[in-house]
């Protein structure tokens, strides 16, 4: 991950069967306010910069999202 630029804190893993509805919930919670700390996704922002740079120079771009 360090090799693409992408750091850790922004995969997370966790198993539980089917039966354990109350322990995803609280994963879910814990995953979500972690990436609302950890802010906008930096692939998606450079994305976006390039896209806004290449419109700008009237290159015809295919919108990835």
């Amino acid at each position: 991950m360090k090799t693409i630029g992408l750091s850790e804190e922004r995969v997370h893993m966790f198993n539980c069967s089917a039966a354990e509805g109350q322990r995803f919930q609280e994963e879910i919670t814990r995953i979500s306010e972690i990436i609302e700390t950890l802010g906008n996704n930096p692939f998606k922002e450079s994305n976006t910069l390039k896209k806004v740079s290449d419109s700008k120079e009237g290159k015809k771009i295919n919108r990835i999202e």
